[in-house]
């Protein structure tokens, strides 16, 4: 993977688990399911209840006199239980953390595909890199072309015209320097806000991409996996298992909702009341206990039942078709992925035989200056050319490890998601 070649890599995908937007966000999901679960087994669990009260009270007629106030204090306490609800809370409650579950297998995919764009940008940040230091080097030999142009001139060995276009040859190649500048930087802001870490210097970024080793054996052998079924691995196949699982549920909850439903309670009360006859005060406390095994019955509700266990039957049959075509498509892509990663191979090696010939050619050109049979203009220039071609080989690495990337992501074997807690493991 990239990240076994390039170190400054690992520490952008670990800070992301916590600190990229996209995983708060996921994050702040996974936690609302969680609450979802809790609320999933609160109808299974005792309601408990309870009241209590001070009355004071006074009764007169109109016109005519008043009777003697009385008080009390009266307080309660009841207690309900769902006892038989035909299996309709236990699936609501399955259900609930059938919820939290999708929701966090969408944090562990939210996560595989950040790694992927991660990886991504970091990669084409260091060609932009390489890029900037080309420019940088072009400058630096307009500069110097400047320089000898500007003698001659000041000796009186060339023209206005002359003098002019090198100066315009410098101004270009200012201006590509200050462009390759921003373009990197913009590219170094975009990585470090998509892990949610402090932009990176200049110096932190590596300015070559290594070769990456591959072996074809292991990607067949990938491929062959994925097929014989470890497209079930995939975060995604077992979202849709967990979503079929839950449609079916929610069907065998509309079945019984005509059914009737079983509930107890009990209850106990106490009130004492206080009320003045004549000289003395009469003071009655009633304490009561109360139990009960209630049986609720909806008959008919208009047809709202069946047209729940309608919309069931059509959700499952949706997500049985929707996870069907997702492994035929996946199936169908990591065959296309696994013939575009072998061209993507070959496209660069080619590009590493062309860099080492010109690696050659100007070793050889600094050979023959060191000798007097070669100038600095010569070396130069093929500096010039070397670096042009030590950018398409880390255009071509960077295609294959991209290619490579997705590869490994996308057949569900992806080792970065082992940096993830294992509650969001398979």
């Amino acid at each position: 993977m990239p990240e076994d070649y390039l170190p400054g890599l690992v520490p952008l995908l670990k800070a992301a688990v916590e600190r990229s937007p996209t995983m708060i966000a996921s994050s702040i999901n996974v936690a609302s399911s969680q609450a979802g679960v809790l609320a999933g087994i609160s109808p299974m669990l005792p309601q408990l209840s309870g009241s209590a009260q001070y009355l004071w009270s006074k009764e007169s007629t109109l016109h005519g006199p008043s009777s003697a106030p009385t008080s009390g204090l009266y307080y309660s306490l009841g207690v309900t239980q769902n006892l038989f609800e035909w299996g309709a809370l236990k699936n609501a409650a399955v259900i609930a953390r059938l919820n939290r579950d999708i929701a966090e297998r969408q944090y562990s995919d939210a996560y595989r595909m950040l790694a992927i764009s991660i990886r991504e940008q970091y990669m084409i940040l260091i060609t932009k890199h390489i890029v900037l230091r080309n420019a940088r080097f072009a400058l630096k030999l307009a500069n110097e072309n400047l320089q000898v142009a500007q003698a001659r001139f000041d000796a009186g060995n060339s023209s206005e015209a002359e003098i002019g276009n090198v100066k315009l040859a410098v101004e270009q190649a200012q201006l590509d320097a200050d462009a390759a500048q921003e373009d990197f930087s913009y590219a170094d802001r975009m990585l470090t806000r998509l892990a949610g870490v402090d932009v990176l210097a200049e110096e932190q970024v590596p300015i070559e991409l290594p070769h990456p080793a591959f072996a074809p054996e292991m990607a067949d052998a990938i491929v062959t996996g994925f097929v014989g079924g470890g497209d079930e691995s995939t975060f995604q196949s077992q979202i849709y298992k967990m979503e079929i699982d839950a449609d079916r549920r929610n069907y065998k909850i509309a079945k019984v909702r005509l059914l009737p439903k079983v509930s107890f309670g009990a209850g106990a009360s106490y009130s004492n009341q206080s009320e003045p006859v004549g000289n003395t005060i009469n003071q009655v406390g009633v304490q009561a206990e109360s139990y009960n095994v209630a049986a609720n019955w909806a008959i008919f509700d208009g047809f709202a039942t069946r047209a729940a266990k309608e919309q069931a039957l059509d959700a499952i049959a949706t997500a049985k078709h929707q996870m069907q075509t997702f492994v035929d498509q996946s199936v169908d892509q990591v065959y296309d992925m696994r013939k575009e990663l072998e061209l993507s191979y070959r496209a660069m090696k080619l590009a590493e035989v062309h860099n080492g010939l010109i690696e050659a050619e100007v070793k050889r050109i600094g050979d023959d200056k060191g000798l007097g049979y070669a100038s600095q203009a010569t070396v130069d220039a093929g500096i010039m050319n070397q670096n042009a071609t030590q950018l398409n080989q880390a255009l071509a690495r960077n295609n294959f490890y991209s290619r490579w990337t997705e590869f490994v992501s996308t057949t569900g074997v992806d080792p970065v998601i082992s940096m993830l807690s294992p509650r969001y493991g398979r």
